[in-house]
């Protein structure tokens, strides 16, 4: 079964006045280099992953890991970014919530990398912060349910006041969709070793989006995945991330000072 296209950039669009910033000259002044190593980061993580990266533990301890910068240090450097509107935060309403950064300047150039692409770009409602006359009519804003695949039949309708609305059958292939997410979220026990041997390739915070992106897909097609930690190798390295310097001594080291 093919693929979808990636929902990231290989690259993105770089200011030449960056530096020339009052808002990153005042960061370099307050945090130094660490700072704009931060920033930088940060953005590529996002484009990465599309136009927003998920914010928890695993992400600040990636970060120090990578930069060699302590996690209270890249706490009061986020806590810039988010005071200057360099970045933001959003978290999701879903009974167990999710809190990303993402960031008016960075969607913008998501879409404007995205423009051209020969098919619409699917964003989440949830997590796409741009306005409907700054959004591109290519890029097409859902809802999480119909973003993910799960409201598809032509039973559902458009409501201008409440949103999205389905019928009881929807509802009911809405939740055996909830459930195989489930079950492919939790493999059996003895593929214990190869996710460990994913993360000591490319670290947890990597894995973790990997897996999500993987039984997201296969929870659109309705199908459950038979190999997770196969398919979440196999698209890593299609995707060309690179394999981590991981130390686990020092991942210990970094989690336990946290």
């Amino acid at each position: 079964m093919a693929r979808p296209k990636k929902a990231g950039l290989d690259y993105f669009p770089f200011d030449v006045d960056f530096f020339s910033d009052k808002k990153i000259k005042r960061l370099r002044a307050s945090y130094g280099n660490d700072g704009v190593a931060v920033y930088l980061y940060l953005l590529c993580e996002i484009y990465r992953s599309g136009y927003y990266v998920e914010y928890d533990d695993d992400l600040i301890v990636d970060i120090a890991d990578e930069l060699n910068i302590t996690t209270n240090a890249i706490t009061q450097i986020l806590n810039y970014l988010f005071s200057r509107s360099l970045l933001r935060t959003i978290e999701s309403k879903l009974a167990v919530p999710v809190k990303v950064i993402t960031a008016e300047s960075v969607q913008r150039r998501y879409q404007a990398a995205k423009k051209g692409a020969r098919r619409d770009v699917d964003v989440a409602a949830e997590f796409w912060v741009l306005k409907k006359e700054e959004t591109e009519s290519f890029i097409k804003v859902h809802s999480e349910n119909d973003f993910y695949g799960i409201n598809d039949n032509k039973s559902c309708k458009n409501d201008d006041k409440s949103g999205i609305y389905c019928t009881k059958e929807s509802k009911v292939k809405e939740s055996k969709v909830k459930e195989r997410k489930e079950e492919d979220t939790a493999p059996p026990s003895h593929t214990r070793s190869d996710y460990d041997a994913l993360v000591s390739d490319y670290g947890k915070h990597k894995v973790e989006e990997y897996i999500r992106k993987v039984t997201d897909w296969y929870a659109q097609k309705n199908k459950s995945v038979s190999d997770l930690y196969g398919t979440v190798r196999k698209w890593l390295e299609q995707d060309g991330v690179k394999k981590s310097d991981f130390d686990a001594d020092k991942y210990s080291f970094v989690i336990n000072n946290f």
